[in-house]
Parts: structure tokens; sequence; C-alpha cells
């Protein structure tokens, strides 16, 4: 607890603008953890359900795939099954059910991502502001007192770098975050094409099969 009050007191001295920055972080900070347990908790699905979904496509069994879509609430469930309402219809038909519901997915898949790239912008800006304060305050205490308080000017000093360091963690960690939010939806997009291509394929091969009946 004392490490705790010592290190908000440390902070603290870095001015104003820490007020503004902490903010920022801890805004970040609770969209990171929430987007982690989306993507990865809510909206992730695994090969193995996805490889029986496919199995169960090959083998004509339609409706037991389309119960398996309607109770896995994901983009993947969602686009796959609105493949499979299409299965019997023109094949123009189904690739265009199936791209306008990933594209209903992309605004819950990227939301809130871009509040964490404003905190990377935001918080070197803030440091760099909490800087410019520091160095005016320890410039106004030299040209009132001069050189004969030390303390004085130093203080400004410190205010500055710690100000400056604060805005430059926060926005690597920001940095850090982002690249993987960012990479992991790009990846599920990347899953969601791959397995509409492959109920395509599919589809394709089902239809060729009755039509040689």
């Amino acid at each position: 607890m004392t490490a705790i009050i010592s290190g908000l007191e440390f902070m603290m001295r870095g001015g104003f603008m820490m007020i503004p920055m902490l903010i920022s972080a801890l805004i970040a900070l609770t969209v990171i953890i929430e987007r982690i347990y989306v993507l990865h908790r809510m909206y992730g699905t695994s090969s193995q359900w996805i490889s029986k979904l496919l199995l169960q496509l090959k083998a004509a069994e339609l409706k037991k795939a389309e119960d398996s879509c309607s109770k896995l609430n994901t983009p993947i469930a969602s686009v796959l099954q609105a493949g499979i309402e299409h299965f019997d219809n023109p094949i123009e038909e189904m690739e265009l059910s199936m791209k306008n519901r990933a594209e209903s997915w992309m605004p819950l898949l990227e939301k809130r991502i871009e509040w964490i790239d404003t905190v990377i912008t935001a918080a070197p800006l803030m440091g760099l502001l909490g800087t410019i304060t520091g160095m005016m305050s320890s410039f106004a205490v030299l040209s009132e007192k001069g050189v004969n308080d030390p303390n004085a000017i130093t203080g400004g000093v410190a205010e500055a770098l710690i100000a400056t360091a604060t805005g430059l963690i926060i926005a690597l960690v920001c940095l850090v975050a982002y690249n993987y939010l960012t990479t992991k939806v790009k990846f599920m997009i990347y899953e969601i094409e791959s397995a509409a291509s492959h109920l395509v394929e599919i589809r394709l091969s089902v239809h060729r099969r009755r039509s040689r009946k």
C-alpha cells in the first residue's frame, strides 16, 4: 500500500497534465481488456468446429449444419449460416448474402479500437505539454530567484521529465496492444473469408453430384 501511495505521489510530481494522461491510460486499458475478451472468448471460433461443420456440409446435412451455426453467435458461424440459408440459390446470391453478413460484423470486430489509436497519439502530446509547463516553471523560478534556489528549479525539470516519460510509456503500451488487436481482427477476417470460400466450393461440389444423378 505504501509503495502504491509513493508511486502516485511520484507520478503527481509530473504536474497537472498527469491527470488527463492517467485518465486516458485507464480508458485505453479498459478497452484493451474488453476487446481481448470479446475477440477471444465471445467471437472466437475453433478450427475443430469449422472442420466439423464443413464435413456436415459435404455430406449435404444442411439442417444439421444450420442448427450448429444458429447455436454459435460468432462472425464465422453467422456468415456460414447466411450461406447455408441460400445454399440452393444461385451462387451469386449465396456469395452476396455472406458478404453482407460479414460486413455487418465489421463494426463489432473493430469497435472502440480507434480509442486506443487516439491515446497513442494524444499521450505523447500531453506529455510534451507537461514538459513545456514544467520547463516554464523552472525558468520562472530561475528568473525570480536566480540560481539561489536549485531545488525549485530542479522541481520543474523533474515535472517535465516525468510527464514526458509517462506519455511515452502510455503510447508504447497502447501501440503494442493496438497492433495486436488489429492483427487479430485481420486474422478473423481471413478466417471468415476462408470459411466462406470453402462453403462455396462445397456448394458447387454438392450441386455437381446432384446434377449427375
